[in-house]
């Protein structure tokens, strides 16, 4: 059985930390090292580091609660894909998700992601 695709489209911090070894390798023979690069991460706003916190914690609770009947892909929400994405299924609120390509849903609550996922599962995926 193939798992369902939830594709979470959101902003997120991992453009600052070039988490990449290509980027871990520029930014060290620049002198960038990640005490630096981390301080950027500590200047966003209280409610953005919560709402990320937030959304890590739904994805984790939902792929415990689902094990191999679902698969996360977390989307940049600036990246091309990430707008490509938004224009595609018509949302342009964060965090979305996208469930098999299917149904959307907008929004912090995972009891209505959950309530999604289940609904594809009942159609049998």
């Amino acid at each position: 059985m193939t798992p369902i695709l939830v594709e979470v489209i959101a902003p997120t911090f991992q453009s600052l930390e070039m988490a990449c070894p290509s980027c871990n390798l520029i930014f060290n023979t620049m002198g960038l090292n990640g005490k630096e690069r981390q301080s950027c991460n500590e200047e966003y706003p209280e409610d953005w580091k919560e709402a990320l916190s937030y959304l890590s914690n739904c994805i984790s609770e939902i792929s415990r609660l689902y094990r191999h009947r679902v698969c996360f892909k977390v989307i940049e929400a600036q990246s091309p894909l990430g707008l490509w994405k938004q224009i595609r299924h018509r949302v342009f609120k964060y965090p979305a998700f996208i469930v098999d390509g299917k149904k959307t849903y907008v929004g912090f609550d995972c009891e209505e992601l959950g309530a999604l996922i289940d609904q594809r599962i009942k159609e049998g995926y």
